[in-house]
């Protein structure tokens, strides 16, 4: 009988194991799961938040405190997974998740029923939340590096944006599962999602296979924070970052201030634009990543051309219909930014250093999630205008910094630093 060492010693029967794409089905589920739960949580959080009293900044503030957790432990759990398999910290990761959404839902629930309010109630609420930052991070990296690690160079891009599109598939699904599950409270969708995350990482861990022996730590290259392989993609992904985080913390505001909807409105409507972009999003994943095959700098150069232009429609003309659209096309262009900083970094270093370099590019996504509440609110209290006019000018220098840069320019499966270590038509593994 074929056997392989599992990660801690149990033995994996090869025979037995799964096709790929079944593994890989379980990978893209939990994404498509964490891609509900954020536009469930940025759709219905900001009436929420005023309802109970919290202001702008700190709304911003919760999402910002989990991201600084993020940045600061994606890459630790994702050098982590280098050397003690993917599998666990994937499953860590959606129970993660599962608890961060239950605690969260539970919060703010005490502060609407008034058992808790002013700064213990905002506490709590950021304590709830971090822990999606401190360990819902440890999921994603170790996820993307599962499948880079069974995927070849020529089709690591095809299968980042998988992931992508799971995500993408997630968040378009995010604002109508959560309508669904409003119908038995208002909080019912953070419950609910939770519920899902926990089925997700149950399934993970009786189902994934990881039949890749532990490494020893010391055998594995250090991917370091400022690694020239590294660096300019990282400079764009917290670009992108910058650009996709302050329309995500502050269009639910723009709605009720700008647009001049009620409270109630809302959400709706922020759904239903959160959910157009989700789809052209998962479009672009799909259809022009996946059927085209396009390269990571190809994709890393037309993605902030897109983002501006829907900014540019956002701020520029206040009417439901053309805010909307911006939100579609800024969502394309998004989509083809994910998959193409994923594949970029995947291929600028070893297969050893997988989980690593996805965790350090993740962490500087992340980080616009630290600055984006800083710089959003600020300029958001100065006009609701003010942000996306901000964003605009930064995705048109992540646009112009994606042409100038050599790096970037050698994102291609032809340009590696280290070529593929396996053939594409080796085993599964």
């Amino acid at each position: 009988m074929d056997t392989k060492p599992e990660p801690g010693g149990a033995q994996f029967n090869a025979s037995a194991r799964p096709p790929r794409q079944a593994a890989f089905a379980l990978l893209l589920a939990g994404a498509l799961c964490a891609g509900m739960g954020q536009t469930i949580v940025f759709s219905v959080l900001p009436p929420i938040a005023r309802e109970i009293g919290l202001s702008e900044f700190q709304t911003g503030a919760i999402f910002m405190v989990s991201a600084c957790f993020w940045v600061f432990l994606g890459p630790i759990w994702g050098r982590a997974s280098d050397y003690r398999g993917r599998k666990l910290f994937i499953v860590i990761g959606l129970f993660g998740f599962a608890l961060s959404m239950a605690l969260f839902a539970t919060s703010i629930r005490l502060g609407i029923l008034g058992v808790i309010s002013g700064a213990p109630l905002f506490i709590l609420i950021v304590a709830a939340r971090s822990l999606y930052g401190m360990i819902g991070s440890a999921g994603p990296p170790a996820a993307q590096a599962y499948i880079a690690d069974r995927t070849s160079a020529a089709d690591r891009t095809s299968g980042m944006a998988g992931f992508s599109a799971a995500f993408g598939l997630g968040a378009m699904l995010g604002p109508g599962f959560g309508a669904a599950a409003a119908v038995f409270g208002a909080l019912a969708p953070f419950y609910a999602m939770a519920g899902l995350a926990a089925i997700m990482g149950a399934s993970v861990l009786a189902f994934l296979p990881e039949n890749t022996a532990p490494t020893e730590r010391s055998a594995i290259p250090r991917v370091k924070l400022f690694d020239k392989r590294l660096t300019p993609i990282m400079i764009f992904a917290l670009l992108n970052g910058v650009v996709n985080a302050i329309p995500m913390q502050t269009i639910g505001f723009y709605f009720i201030d700008r647009l001049g909807y009620s409270t109630a409105e809302a959400p709706q409507l922020v759904g239903v634009g959160l959910m157009g972009g989700a789809m052209a999003s998962l479009f672009s994943q799909l259809v022009v990543v996946q059927r085209f095959r396009v390269e990571p700098r190809l994709l890393m150069r037309m993605a902030p051309a897109l983002l501006a232009a829907g900014h540019i429609l956002i701020w520029s003309v206040p009417a439901i219909g053309t805010v909307i659209f911006g939100l579609v096309i800024a969502g394309f262009g998004a989509g083809l930014a994910m998959p193409g900083v994923g594949a970029a970094a995947s291929l600028a270093v070893s297969k050893s250093e997988q989980g690593a370099a996805i965790g350090l590019t993740n962490a500087a996504g992340a980080s616009g999630f630290i600055i984006s509440p800083i710089i959003g609110m600020y300029l958001y209290g100065l006009t609701p205008q003010a942000p996306y006019i901000f964003t605009t000018v930064v995705a048109i220098l992540a646009g112009i910094f994606a042409l100038l840069s050599k790096t970037i320019g050698a994102a291609r499966a032809g340009g590696v630093n280290f070529p593929d270590e396996r053939p594409a038509s080796a085993p599964y593994r």
